[in-house]
């Protein structure tokens, strides 16, 4: 696997993670990195470390079914740009979520950007930075648990 594929299997692994309501997986991913969620009405902290990852997720994302969120999160327009002489990558992309809880239609929740941030460890590419970018919400209180002022 190439530099460009690995940093886009490491992003949609992170998708699949959540899809899956695999918030150990998230934490897993995203161990040596900082997660900054920007969205109001969610902490506005840096969250760092396996754990303090996995607990954040459990703590705010609803789910249905088998423990799953019910959504599907889409990745788009990525750009990935690396540094081999730093041994640094970073990528931005559009995200979109679309979600069917039990009883209402497949619809969009969220769409925004991911910022991350990587580095090559013996030979592998890992995050080091995660940033949410939240543009659009529509109907969240179904997916996170965010204050009902932030929903418009």
């Amino acid at each position: 696997m190439d530099d460009l594929d690995e940093i886009r299997h490491l992003c949609f692994a992170y998708t699949f993670c959540l899809d899956d309501g695999d918030f150990a997986g998230v934490g897993d991913l995203l161990e040596h990195a900082i997660l900054r969620p920007d969205m109001a009405g969610v902490t506005a902290e840096d969250i760092r470390g396996r754990i303090a990852v996995e607990e954040f997720y459990r703590a705010q994302v609803i789910t249905y079914s088998r423990e799953r969120p019910m959504t599907r999160h889409l990745i788009t327009n990525q750009v990935v740009i690396v540094d081999d002489e730093r041994r640094t990558a970073t990528s931005r992309c559009y995200f979109t979520v679309l979600q069917r809880p039990p009883g209402i239609d497949f619809h969009i929740v969220v769409g925004g950007q991911y910022h991350d941030r990587f580095e090559r460890v013996d030979g592998h590419w890992r995050f080091t930075e995660k940033r949410i970018q939240v543009d659009h919400l529509n109907d969240i209180e179904n997916h996170f648990r965010i204050s009902a002022g932030h929903t418009a």
